[in-house]
């Protein structure tokens, strides 16, 4: 299980401590840096795509594969563990840290990957193991993986059989959690959900080269062509390899990477043209650049976040967008002052459950206490939003997780504690599947097919006469 790897962690010896078993400068290698630093907790997989040395020096064939192996080992963990130590008679938790991540991913391409030719997994891993422990460990890898290639069929078998902590590949607390909300009847819907490859969009930019331009560019790199979401259409679906620093994608002002659940956000915001908007938290951008689009040349976006890492990326965006009405801000904030506007966007940090498919190991990295503590902070920046939107106004408070600590929780603390705000119903502004019954605005991930996302209009009551 993951806890053992934690503690394979602490007792790794230091001559194996930075060494990739699969080298350099192939898919493999570059999977196994994502997973393991993934798992570091500090970065999620999603943000590392577009800016891991290894992964931009790849192929386009190479980079998709290595995204693959990497968020494939991370969902089905638990699962790989449990076959793992079936497969090695308990051997798997006494390994070496690096031998068990070899071991997964090879596990991984053997029995759920069917891109691979079991042979070219078996003798990779072997090599691997060698170049990370001795002869006879290399040994009992080759003998795992050539048993899992003969008995695949019976671990699919024992998979579908399983029970739901197996099944799910997920901590319990977080098995207990989506039951809870989704229903034990649809454990079988929330574990293609969150077990799945997840599904990548473009917002297409108002006026810019389009879906046909888009096309003719990844076409030209040899990537799958995009296709129209069904039901938002300004939205297109990609493939991983499009979203990589070097893509065609970032050529030209064709669009932007972002889910259609952060586009209901925005909407929910409602910019109108001239409009001054403060927008928190908001590197690495894509809802500034839906609300420089929306207010126009007349208005401004106040781009705020603390981190100026993040901030490259929105100051990129600006640049190719010719977004002149984005003001990158680099601040906390705690720190802006007094500045305040009409609209101001309040988009948290959260535990990002609500993003599981593109970012599977946020499940092993974030804890029931760690979601706690996140509501705490969310509390504080709610609070502190709040001092910046001006008399009449209104603030949109939004996550990327589903969590009714981070979510409906946190709204209904601030609004007792706030008799300045009041709730507005989302239904003029958004399709009403998202609305509920409350007026948040909410996604149901494992049934409509997007992010995760929360979402809430708070009113501030006009200043006295």
């Amino acid at each position: 299980m993951v806890r053992n790897s934690r503690q394979g962690r602490r007792s790794r010896r230091p001559e194996t401590k930075n060494i990739n078993p699969f080298g350099a400068n192939n898919a493999r290698a570059v999977a196994y840096d994502l997973t393991v630093n993934a798992m570091k907790g500090g970065e999620r997989l999603e943000q590392m795509w577009d800016h891991n040395v290894g992964l931009a020096g790849l192929s386009s064939r190479d980079r998709a594969l290595a995204v693959h192996l990497a968020a494939g080992v991370l969902r089905r963990l638990r699962v790989l563990d449990h076959r793992a130590n079936y497969l090695t008679d308990g051997k798997f938790e006494g390994l070496k840290e690096p031998v068990q991540w070899v071991l997964r991913m090879g596990l991984f391409q053997v029995v759920d990957c069917d891109r691979i030719p079991p042979h070219a997994a078996v003798s990779t891993a072997v090599e691997a193991a060698k170049s990370v422990s001795h002869q006879g460990i290399a040994g009992l890898v080759n003998a795992v993986l050539r048993r899992a290639a003969r008995e695949r069929d019976q671990l699919h078998e024992q998979l579908d059989n399983a029970p739901p902590a197996e099944k799910l590949s997920m901590p319990d607390w977080l098995i207990k959690m989506l039951i809870a909300k989704y229903g034990e009847e649809n454990i079988d819907r929330i574990a293609r959900w969150a077990n799945a490859p997840p599904h990548h969009y473009v917002r297409l930019a108002k006026g810019g080269p389009g879906l046909a331009r888009l096309n003719e560019l990844l076409a030209g790199a040899n990537l799958l062509a995009a296709k129209p979401h069904p039901v938002f259409d300004e939205y297109a679906e990609v493939e991983t390899a499009a979203l990589t620093s070097d893509s065609p994608l970032y050529s030209e002002p064709i669009g932007w990477v972002q889910n259609p659940a952060s586009g209901l956000v925005v909407r929910l915001l409602d910019p109108q043209p001239g409009d001054q908007v403060i927008d928190l938290f908001a590197a690495p951008g894509g809802k500034s650049l839906l609300i420089s689009e929306m207010i126009g040349p007349e208005g401004q976006v106040f781009a705020v976040d603390r981190s100026a890492e993040r901030l490259k990326r929105l100051e990129e965006n600006k640049q190719r967008f010719s977004a002149d009405n984005m003001l990158p801000i680099q601040a906390d904030v705690s720190s802006l002052g007094d500045r305040t506007a009409m609209r101001v966007l309040a988009d948290v940090p959260c535990s990002a459950l609500g993003t599981l498919p593109k970012n599977p190991e946020v499940r092993w990295v974030k804890t029931q206490s760690d979601i706690e503590r996140l509501a705490r902070s969310q509390r504080i920046w709610l609070s502190v939003a709040s001092n910046h939107v001006a008399p009449g106004g209104l603030l949109v408070y939004a996550t990327c997780t589903i969590t009714s600590e981070e979510n409906e929780f946190t709204v209904r603390g601030f609004l007792e504690a706030n008799d300045q705000f009041e709730l507005e119903s989302a239904a003029p502004y958004v399709p009403e599947q998202f609305v509920t019954k409350e007026g948040y605005v909410s996604s149901r991930p494992p049934f409509d097919g997007l992010d995760g996302v929360f979402a809430v209009r708070l009113r501030r009551k006009p200043a006295a006469q």
